[in-house]
């Protein structure tokens, strides 16, 4: 081994140790001593944005470009991902060009180039850039799998059908493409009205996405609950200094319950811009101590301003956000809290149905979800009592239902004028990066609503406990 690629080896054993300070300086050694190995600028900024620190590995990624690293589309593509990340999407588009323009047939372009075009509401071209991946790349799973979730499935025997099974069978998939095939094929058997099959390949997947799944307690959780209920009552939002008197709009509820759907109407309202899963709040341990939470609420509106400038009401979709009411509503004392609530049958099949990141470890589990539906619910009643005229619940349900209706609803809540166009939000230009990206592309349909009943045997065998409604 020569002594360059030892000290490259050396920094990546440290991170895959959890030393990242020392992998650090690792990296940093290294470079001082060989500022022209491009080699080593592209591993250090691969480094940099696993840690999250994404301007710093675009600077390294660049110079890695300017040093003539081979391979330039690799680098392009990285990143366009970047830039994706940090909400530059025409900056993405134009790296991924580039990339291509250098390697017409690179994969990771061509997938990522599809996903723009998705995520933007172009499916025909996406799903030709996707079927090209698989032409050049049979075993890029990824494709095969966002082809599936896009386009509605008519035939179980059908073709992509037979290539789900045919991946499945591979002996050298990893554990994450295995996962997500099986989810892929329960979404397709569905489709297709095979719901015990679909069940089945359902079950399969949440089984092998189990041990990556932050472990879930349930003991623990209504801990926090209860914590959280005997702590936050009217003395403790007093005792808050309010950072902010905007008419803020921060939508929470359960996943799967109609939160993407809901942002999408509001953002189809000129006022309005769509922020999705904003995750600002998310980075701090919930304080019980409001001199906390003054400091907390500044730094989110500086990242408004840096993150949307110029736009008026930003919305900020995090259904997981539900513990922090009591305190945006301390600190934001005029802010509009949009609840979205659906029958807790499709919420926990739905939630069941989809392949989620570590951090939700009861989506794994229907009794799991089943006892994450009953805090949630009694969170939401408690922050009820405290500030009921602050929080709208807009049933998913009742939406397909009567869509005007419930629309004017929404909007005289968070204090907009009715726009026309709110119901026709499945036309909005921005970008949609979220699990409900193909169905928030299309105009309302009920199909969704009951459709827990497909599998009414399944769950009445696990006489699932919901909580109050």
């Amino acid at each position: 081994m020569s002594a360059p690629h030892a000290g490259l080896d050396a920094a990546d054993g440290l991170e895959r140790a959890g030393r990242f300070a020392d992998a650090e300086a690792s990296y940093r050694r290294f470079i001082d001593g060989a500022p022209q190995h491009a080699v080593a600028r592209f591993n250090f900024a691969c480094f940099l944005r696993r840690r999250g620190r994404l301007e710093e590995a675009l600077e390294e990624h660049q110079a890695a470009l300017d040093l003539a690293i081979d391979r330039p589309e690799e680098v392009l593509s990285n990143m366009a991902v970047i830039q994706t990340e940090l909400r530059r999407d025409a900056a993405a588009k134009l790296l991924l060009d580039r990339a291509l323009a250098i390697n017409a047939n690179y994969p990771p372009a061509i997938f990522n180039l599809a996903l723009y075009h998705e995520e933007y509401g172009d499916r025909a071209t996406a799903m030709a850039l996707y079927r090209k991946v698989l032409d050049l790349d049979p075993s890029w799973t990824d494709a095969l799998v966002r082809i599936v979730n896009a386009e509605r499935v008519t035939d179980a025997e059908g073709e992509d059908v037979r290539r789900l099974r045919r991946a499945l069978r591979r002996s050298n998939l990893t554990p994450l493409a295995r996962e997500s095939l099986y989810f892929a094929l329960g979404k397709a058997l569905d489709d297709c009205g095979r719901y015990d099959d679909a069940f089945e390949q359902y079950a399969l997947g949440n089984a092998a996405s189990r041990p990556r799944l932050a472990r879930y307690d349930p003991a623990a959780v209504e801990r926090g609950v209860d914590q959280v209920i005997q702590a936050f009552g009217p003395e403790l939002l007093a005792a808050a200094t309010p950072a902010s008197d905007k008419p803020l709009v921060f939508i929470t509820g359960m996943y799967r319950s109609g939160s993407t759907l809901v942002e999408q109407v509001l953002a189809a309202h000129p006022r309005v811009t769509a922020g999705g899963e904003l995750d600002w709040f998310m980075r701090f341990p919930l304080s019980l101590d409001p001199k906390d939470w003054t400091t907390i609420a500044g730094g989110y509106l500086d990242h408004l301003r840096t993150r949307f400038p110029g736009a008026g009401i930003v919305t900020n979709k995090r259904p997981d956000a539900f513990a922090y009411l009591g305190m945006l509503k301390a600190v934001f004392p005029n802010a509009r809290f949009v609840n979205t609530v659906r029958d807790a049958r499709d919420v926990a099949i739905s939630i069941w149905f989809q392949q989620f990141d570590g951090r939700l470890g009861y989506a794994a589990d229907l009794v799991n979800i089943a006892h994450h539906h009953r805090q949630y619910a009694k969170l939401m009643a408690h922050w009820r009592n405290l500030f009921g005229g602050n929080i709208f619940d807009a049933d998913y349900d009742a939406l397909v239902r009567d869509p005007r209706r419930e629309t004017e609803r929404l909007l005289e809540f968070v204090g907009l004028d009715w726009h026309e166009g709110c119901l026709d939000f499945q036309q909005n230009a921005n970008r949609v990066r979220t699990a409900s990206v193909a169905q928030v592309r299309e105009p309302l349909y009920a199909s969704s609503s009951g459709r827990w009943r497909n599998y009414e045997r399944r769950l009445r065998a696990l006489s699932l406990d919901f909580g109050p409604a």
